[in-house]
């Protein structure tokens, strides 16, 4: 045989023998949100190539409100994404196939800022709140908020990404606005006013899965590898915020445009208390979204009250991680 015909027989024998994950790759498109800590695990994933590792090409599209990223999964823009919160309720409520496939925050992690002149929540009544989306996390966040210190006569303003949100505050065409970390240092190191935090939700009692994997049902039990691609992603990106704080500030900065070694070094270590290890959903982080949205006029109450919560969440993909010995093996 011409030495040239074996020499090609063979390279294509290794090439048959090794599948190259640049011909094998599955596109994916993952619509997220928000530009904050929330989003790291994917930011990670994205730095340290865990989606490649996986088979994946990932296409990560920013969306400015979680309800958009739910309407874009409804209309066959992308069948996995980022989620979680009213957004997920209010879908399947309405008949919607996209259910929780993972979660990554199942409490509330957001903070009302304020002009240093509010001083109490009842300081709030008349003021302008920004909020990224009527219906998204942190309208809900505020309603919270409106719950839990009885004020009235707050004003919502719709002000789009954070970015838009920080510039109205500045401006002054809000008193306060819905954020999260790093924004939240940034902002009370200018000399604004955290009035709610994280840590009084908490105490209050407000727990809501506000960020984690979600997926189009109908879509994904035929991209079911894909699904847990996604996910076993996600947990090695997670990983890598406990394991590697150097590359963890360096992709935080990259994101989110904050440079200030104080406000990533206080940003990395709120990362470390919000993200769980254990990814599966559980009904006591969905069951206050429905019982809140129903309260907030939301959704309609007595079809929130006959939807089982397990409408809400497929646990089948975490399991089956789980059953193979990866998830333990990941946090050995």
């Amino acid at each position: 045989m011409n030495k040239h015909i074996q020499r090609f027989l063979l390279i294509t024998l290794l090439l048959g023998a090794f599948p190259s994950s640049a011909r094998s790759a599955t596109k994916v498109s993952f619509p997220f949100t928000p530009i904050s800590a929330a989003s790291l695990p994917w930011w990670m994933a994205k730095e340290s190539h865990f989606y490649e590792k996986y088979g994946l090409d990932v296409d990560m599209i920013y969306v400015g409100a979680s309800p958009v990223i739910i309407q874009a999964m409804l209309g066959g823009q992308a069948f996995v994404g980022a989620g979680g919160g009213p957004p997920l309720v209010s879908n399947v409520l309405q008949g919607g196939d996209i259910v929780e496939v993972a979660t990554t925050v199942p409490y509330a992690i957001q903070s009302l800022i304020v002009k240093p002149e509010i001083k109490t929540p009842a300081d709030l009544t008349g003021k302008k709140i920004g909020i990224s989306r009527l219906g998204a996390i942190p309208h809900f966040t505020l309603q919270a908020i409106v719950k839990m210190h009885n004020v009235q006569g707050i004003n919502i303003v719709q002000t789009g990404t954070t970015t838009q949100a920080i510039t109205s505050l500045s401006q002054g065409l809000v008193d306060g606005m819905i954020t999260s970390a790093p924004f939240t240092f940034r902002l009370m190191k200018d000399g604004y006013r955290e009035l709610v935090s994280p840590k009084e939700f908490k105490k209050a009692g407000v727990e809501f899965l506000i960020q984690g994997l979600v997926a189009r049902k109908s879509v994904a039990a035929k991209n079911r590898e894909s699904v847990i691609g996604m996910i076993k992603a996600t947990l090695e990106g997670t990983k890598q915020i406990f394991v590697n704080e150097k590359l963890t500030k360096s992709v935080l900065a990259k994101y989110t445009r904050q440079t200030d070694p104080e406000i990533l070094d206080q940003t990395y270590k709120f990362a470390l208390d919000i993200f769980v290890k254990d990814p599966t959903v559980t009904p006591s982080s969905i069951q206050p979204i429905v019982q809140q949205a129903a309260q907030f006029n939301l959704v309609d109450a007595k079809l929130a009250n006959s939807t089982p919560i397990s409408a809400y969440y497929d646990n089948s993909y975490v399991d089956e991680i789980k059953r193979s010995g990866w998830l333990a093996e990941l946090w050995r």
